[in-house]
């Protein structure tokens, strides 16, 4: 059986260009550590000026859509506090808002971490550069979480201390000696 011709030899051409992606031919930083290891021949090429640019590009791009989701979260966090204080229809969806905050934030976060290290070597960062980045984005996150949490433990605090003030207007009475008639 032949497949030279018709579409059957154009699929099997590609299916061949195709693994050769697979095996990682498509990545020349792959391909130049095994073929430079022998010491023989020229090493690899230098970084062009376009290269470098292109990095710093998608490396600007990458924190953009980081901050833009993280700015969300805090949009929708400060909109939850807001109508919490509004009213108590707002109170009970204070709570919505603060969940779709930390769902802006935390996709925010987990998606910069993971393309990070998936582009990590596109945007020519170090290891240790690409570390730092992940410390930092972490930390921000845990700050908000923070935040969010004693915010959340301050209102709840509020709710049990509703009853105090009733309390303490009857101490007063008794004091005064006013029987409470």
């Amino acid at each position: 059986m032949v497949l030279s011709g018709g579409w059957w030899g154009r699929a099997v051409a590609r299916a061949r260009g195709a693994s050769g992606f697979l095996r990682g031919e498509a990545w020349p930083w792959r391909a130049r550590a095994a073929r430079y290891s022998s010491g023989r021949g020229p090493g690899p090429p230098a970084v062009s000026e376009l290269d470098k640019a292109d990095a710093w590009l998608l490396r600007k791009a990458h924190e953009t859509g980081f901050l833009s989701w993280f700015r969300n979260g805090l949009l929708a966090t400060g909109v939850g506090v807001i109508s919490y204080v509004q009213s108590d229809m707002g109170r009970e969806a204070a709570y919505g808002f603060f969940i779709l905050g930390g769902i802006c934030v935390s996709y925010g976060s987990a998606s910069y971490l993971l393309s990070l290290f998936l582009l990590r070597r596109t945007m020519m960062l170090s290891v240790s550069t690409a570390l730092l980045n992940c410390a930092a984005v972490t930390t921000v996150a845990l700050f908000w979480l923070c935040a969010v949490s004693l915010y959340i433990g301050r209102l709840e605090v509020e709710i049990i201390q509703d009853d105090g003030p009733n309390d303490k207007c009857q101490d007063k009475k008794k004091e005064d000696g006013k029987s409470d008639k």
